[in-house]
């Protein structure tokens, strides 16, 4: 299945126009594949001061690609494992994958088990500090209790 979508209009004082296309491929009952991208293009309009003389924007104009791959695997109805595998253009070295172990031993409980490696997300000012790469290991549990 193959999907795609498209957005613009105002965004603060410019324009942004957003188009996305996402395919999913399922290989078995138990095995799936899903791809997206995404594209953002901001266009920055004019300003005015507090007098009300126009200034040009300060920045221009950019745009933001971005990219997923996840693939699905479910072990049975109650176990599975999922990974994500993403990347954009608004930092450098801007990838990171992610790996989620789920385990539904009851109704409503879960146990997660996930990974994740890649770069740090800080913001899109120019003033950006260093990127740092990040490993992180978490496990979740839920319970829920019935009344």
């Amino acid at each position: 299945m193959v999907s795609f979508f498209e957005r613009f209009g105002t965004y603060y004082n410019g324009h942004l126009n957003e188009a996305r296309v996402r395919a999913t491929y399922r290989a078995s009952e138990r095995l799936s594949f899903n791809f997206a991208e995404q594209w953002n293009r901001f266009r920055l309009g004019i300003t005015t001061d507090p007098s009300g003389n126009l200034l040009p924007a300060g920045s221009g104009n950019f745009s933001v690609v971005f990219g997923a791959l996840e693939t699905d695997y479910a072990f049975s109805r109650f176990l599975s494992l999922s990974t994500i595998l993403q990347v954009d253009t608004a930092n450098a070295q801007a990838a990171s994958a992610n790996i989620r172990l789920r385990w539904n031993y009851r109704p409503d409980s879960d146990l997660y088990v996930i990974y994740t490696a890649g770069q740090k997300f800080a913001s899109l000012a120019a003033v950006n500090p260093a990127q740092f790469y990040e490993n992180r290991f978490v496990v979740k549990y839920t319970y829920s209790f019935r009344p």
